[in-house]
């Protein structure tokens, strides 16, 4: 059940800012997708290899893009009908009738539309899968890596290998914000554990956090970066300021000045 919070526009139903935030949270899979493809590719530059044909690499880059349309095309065929949410609402919260006469209230139900399955399911199944090939394309970039290291030099291998690990920590970290709180509304949608729901609730606020945990992920995992904040902060300020490197005339050489 959503109560309108999430509605910007009066214009904007609460189902369509529901569909609208589906269809951009589903492009972060082919966002983080091509940032590993990219980094691969310039790995495999090094390595000065024949030329891949990236079939595979390419196939997943369309099955990604296409993954954000059919999500909100899914999600936009799982609203009810106001019958349906009447019902729905009088059978299992009577005491929340009254919100009906909300006009930003909206009620979903995986049984009486099976649509909103279609996206949970194809959401964990994608996720599952495309994390699973971003690791896979991971590991083999740092193989070819080290492989090359020897043809590189150590600043170049040391800003290759920070970029993946900034890339690694971002798809991990960031990861766990969106896929813990799907798992826990898929649950209690599946299972209707009431001791959840509130959890499942506030779990979006984790959701939210997402791109600022996304940039701080890539702040902190830059050399340069941190640099900049180590120098802007007091801490910094007080490292690079050295009492004892300050000359002070001496006496001697006032008077002599005199």
């Amino acid at each position: 059940m959503i109560g309108g919070f999430n509605t910007g526009w009066e214009i904007i139903s609460s189902h369509l800012s529901m569909t609208i935030y589906t269809f951009i949270i589903a492009f972060e899979i082919p966002s983080m997708l091509l940032c590993f493809i990219f980094r691969h590719n310039a790995a495999e530059k090094i390595n000065q290899g024949p030329p891949s044909k990236m079939y595979l690499e390419k196939f997943f880059i369309v099955l990604t893009h296409l993954f954000p349309f059919a999500t909100a095309t899914a999600m936009w065929k799982s609203n009810l009908t106001q019958e349906q949410k009447y019902r729905f609402v009088k059978e299992n919260w009577p005491q929340c009738l009254h919100w009906m006469k909300l006009e930003a209230f909206e009620v979903y139900d995986y049984k009486l539309n099976p649509w909103l399955a279609v996206v949970g399911i194809g959401a964990i199944l994608f996720v599952v899968i495309v994390y699973s090939y971003g690791f896979t394309l991971g590991i083999h970039t740092m193989s070819i890596l080290q492989k090359s290291r020897k043809s590189m030099s150590k600043q170049t291998f040391k800003m290759h290998r920070t970029a993946l690990f900034s890339l690694l920590m971002q798809l991990l970290i960031p990861g766990m914000v969106l896929v813990g709180p799907l798992l826990i509304c898929m649950t209690v949608v599946i299972t209707g554990a009431i001791g959840l729901q509130e959890l499942a609730t506030d779990t979006m606020f984790l959701v939210g956090s997402h791109s600022m945990l996304s940039s701080t992920v890539m702040i902190l995992t830059n050399p340069r970066y941190r640099k900049v904040i180590r120098e802007s902060t007091c801490i910094g300020r007080l490292k690079t300021t050295n009492p004892s490197a300050t000359v002070e005339p001496s006496k001697r050489s006032i008077v002599l000045l005199k």
